[in-house]
């Protein structure tokens, strides 16, 4: 959200997301003076909209559409055509994956010996492919591991999809 333009900050921001991706962007609109409308499924805890509201104060709008991230996405991506808002995407971004990146970094930064294996959680894919890039690049002899959750198999699902 700090690479937009003044133009683009003036019209404000759309997220999808769940929970963790609708944080932070709550987060960013309120440090960066930004009006942020985020997008959740209507089967989103109470606890995960509460945090949104609280990261975000009086900069963002909790709007709850759809039972799946799919559906809300597709909601959100409307809104963002009716009201010129630019939509920031949770994990198909490259400065997104560029910013969870830093998360490797951090690892790195924070290891007091080599790293011989490390688990990357998959969700939609955004956190995996910065964390990879940075270790591919700096560490490249450790071994990469990803893992999901039992019921929520996206990369199991994509291979097995070709």
């Amino acid at each position: 959200m700090v690479s937009l333009s003044e133009e683009e900050k003036s019209r404000g921001v759309v997220c999808a997301s769940a929970g963790n991706h609708a944080q932070g962007v709550a987060y960013a609109c309120h440090k960066l003076n930004i009006k942020g409308t985020i997008f959740m499924p209507v089967t989103t805890p109470p606890q995960k909209i509460q945090q949104v509201k609280l990261f975000g104060k009086d900069k963002v709008e909790v709007v709850l559409k759809g039972d799946t991230f799919d559906e809300t996405s597709e909601k959100a991506h409307q809104f963002c055509k009716e009201v010129g808002a630019d939509f920031i995407h949770p994990f198909d971004d490259e400065l997104v994956i560029a910013g969870q990146g830093t998360i490797g970094l951090e690892l790195l930064e924070d290891a007091t010996s080599h790293i011989d294996y490390i688990f990357v959680p998959i969700g939609g894919g955004g956190v995996a492919s910065g964390i990879i890039t940075v270790f591919e690049q700096l560490s490249p002899e450790t071994k990469i591991i990803g893992v999901e959750p039992t019921g929520s198999p996206s990369m199991k699902t994509s291979i097995a999809r070709g």
